[in-house]
């Protein structure tokens, strides 16, 4: 008899005998209600109950029906739900109803499979609507229903009606196109934190500008950013919103979040962007990626703090890296470390910034421990071809690399009148920039620091014989 009673009372209410007040009525009873909800698990008969529309009306219109179908649904128990999505009678249905969209909307498996329907797309505008308080028939078009700052008003402090709309990527299109939308999205924690934790439109939201520049003007939103991987990592793949991001106020207060979040690390395994820069995987993970590395070399605690760092050597290793950390000032704050010394002058790509600029050069040859550190890797010697003229034109001074830092000049060879030698080459940094022009004598040494690439030299007024040639003390530089 059981098995009997739930398809006559179906049979009823497909031929209009027993309507949605009156299935509610039926329903109160315990045991009929146990019995017509086994029609939900069975496959054919949800697919029977899902393309009626007299029974989809009377479904829905009772509080019961209702929540058996959708409130009840769970991972393991959901064919009815899965009925319903698939039949666009029923995906309209649901969807003309307020109160029952809400009981779908709050059930996280019957959401799911909902949103994911064929036919959301379909009924988005009403779906929004409804899940936000707002009377869909008033707009013509869901662009209508976004673009109005009343409606979007109402969306954006909705948590539902949030909810359909980023599962909606022409409508998040929209809203991102729009100042206003996204001023109002922005300013909701509970709307913007939608966006940031929706992977597959986060693309979308990092290719507007006017998305973009209400995120990065208020705190939160940045913040929520940096806290979603799928979010900062959208907009790190961005170079125009990266830019932007990289300039919001709120950039520095989020760093830790940012630098893990972009290279795929868990942010709370770290206190701080010290303890990444501490991790060398990490820092690893960082060094290889130009976004988490330009995010790490604007902070200038922390560049200092890598000064001090064990791992400085990976940073200064890194090409891509040093597309950021490769600045006079940063070279400068590490050379500013005593134990960092060795490190820097271990890297070629940090050597090649030294080279460049006559600051760095400066320095380094006013600092007497970094003097006396080179001064254990500086080679002595002379070009390998002698002139033989008296020509002014330079000559390549081969037997070298191709980028030096000379600390000392002598001529090679006994005597103690001075002659005048031209120095010069491609790239000439230091105290005397240029064609460095010096007296050399062969019984002093004169104490220089001068960066040189491709260098070059001439001695003026007497034959260039070997008595006059150039003693180099040098360091490579390559």
């Amino acid at each position: 008899m059981s098995e009997l009673r739930p398809l006559r009372l179906l049979n009823a209410i497909e031929n209009g005998t027993v309507l949605g007040a009156e299935l509610n009525t039926f329903l109160t009873d315990a045991g009929r209600l146990a019995e017509f909800t086994v029609l939900f698990s069975q496959r054919g008969q949800a697919k029977r109950i899902a393309n009626g529309q007299t029974t989809m009306s009377a479904i829905t219109s009772s509080i019961i029906a209702t929540n058996a179908a959708f409130v009840q649904a769970t991972s393991t128990n959901y064919t009815i739900v899965e009925a319903v999505v698939q039949s666009a009678l029923a995906m309209s249905t649901v969807s003309n109803s307020s109160s029952v969209l809400e009981k779908v909307s709050d059930n996280p498996t019957s959401w799911t499979y909902f949103s994911s329907s064929i036919y959301y797309e379909s009924h988005i505008k009403k779906i929004i609507a409804h899940l936000s308080g707002v009377n869909p028939s008033l707009y013509s078009t869901t662009s209508l229903l976004i673009l109005d700052p009343v409606s979007m008003g109402d969306i954006s402090v909705s948590e539902r009606g949030m909810r359909a709309l980023v599962n909606s990527l022409p409508s998040v299109i929209v809203m991102a196109g729009d100042s206003v939308a996204m001023s109002l999205v922005a300013s909701d924690t509970t709307a913007i934190s939608l966006v940031a934790k929706n992977t597959l439109i986060m693309p979308t939201i990092a290719n507007s500008s006017q998305a973009m520049d209400q995120i990065v003007s208020r705190s939160i939103a940045t913040g929520l950013m940096a806290t979603n991987a799928g979010a900062i990592q959208a907009i790190a793949n961005n170079p125009t919103s990266w830019a932007n991001y990289l300039s919001s106020a709120f950039f520095g207060s989020n760093l830790k979040n940012i630098i893990a979040n972009i290279v795929g690390l868990n942010p709370d395994n770290y206190l701080d962007v010290n303890s990444i820069v501490s991790d060398s995987s990490a820092l690893t993970l960082v060094a290889s990626n130009a976004q988490a590395s330009q995010a790490l070399a604007s902070n200038a605690d922390a560049v200092i703090f890598l000064a001090s760092s064990a791992n400085l050597g990976i940073i200064l290793g890194s090409s891509t890296a040093m597309q950021y950390f490769g600045t006079e000032s940063n070279i400068q704050s590490f050379l500013n470390v005593p134990s960092a010394t060795a490190t820097v002058f271990g890297s070629s790509l940090a050597k090649g910034v030294i080279v460049n600029h006559t600051s760095l050069v400066d320095y380094i040859g006013s600092n007497s421990s970094i003097l006396a550190y080179l001064g254990g890797l500086k080679v002595i010697n002379t070009p390998a071809t002698l002139r033989s003229s008296t020509s002014s034109a330079d000559d390549p001074f081969d037997g070298i690399p191709y980028k030096v830092l000379v600390l000392g000049m002598r001529a090679n060879n006994i005597g103690a009148i001075a002659a005048t030698y031209s120095f010069n080459g491609s790239v000439v940094s230091g105290t005397n920039p240029g064609t460095s022009n010096i007296g050399l004598k062969g019984t002093v040494v004169e104490a220089v620091c001068t960066a040189y690439t491709n260098p070059t030299w001439t001695v003026a007024g007497i034959a260039a014989t070997a008595a006059v040639s150039p003693e180099w003390h040098w360091v490579d530089m390559t």
